[in-house]
């Protein structure tokens, strides 16, 4: 159940064109507190402390592996929605990404190991390419690798 999560997320992301709307919608079952009782139920169910010492390790550590990786899809489906939203939507978006933060959070405490969500591990990035840009006398304006810095050079 949830590997075809995952599959259907990183689909959605990697579509040619991408359906906003399926996009949003499997981003909301995602990681909306309402119907999040899915992914951190299975996780409860399953990984829960009491509950792991029933199952073979190697079986418990593959269900982690796909929560890591179901973390992950939904980091980067958050980041296509940001792409692609209006300014009308980014409320909601915001909400997006507090319930994403909030659903890591719980899982974390869950799997008893730190999930970072994906736009902390990549929140780094923009501040490297400004300090770069800086050095290198780059305009900030410029496009790297499809990342803008729109940053002004102090």
């Amino acid at each position: 159940e949830m590997s075809k999560k995952v599959a259907e997320l990183r689909q959605l992301c990697s579509s040619a064109e991408v359906d906003m709307i399926k996009l949003q919608l499997k981003l909301q079952g995602s990681v909306s507190v309402q119907v999040n009782a899915g992914p951190l139920a299975y996780a409860r169910a399953f990984l829960d402390d009491t509950n792991t010492k029933r199952y073979p390790d190697n079986k418990v550590k593959l269900l982690k592996e796909v929560f890591r990786q179901f973390v992950e899809a939904c980091g980067q489906a958050l980041a296509v929605n940001e792409r692609l939203i209006k300014e009308d939507q980014l409320e909601y978006q915001e909400e997006m990404k507090a319930n994403y933060r909030e659903m890591a959070k719980e899982l974390s405490d869950i799997m008893r190991e730190q999930i970072c969500p994906l736009e902390e591990k990549t929140s780094v990035l923009p501040n490297s390419l400004h300090i770069f840009n800086a050095i290198s006398g780059t305009p900030t304006s410029t496009v790297v690798q499809g990342l803008t810095s729109s940053s002004s050079v102090v």
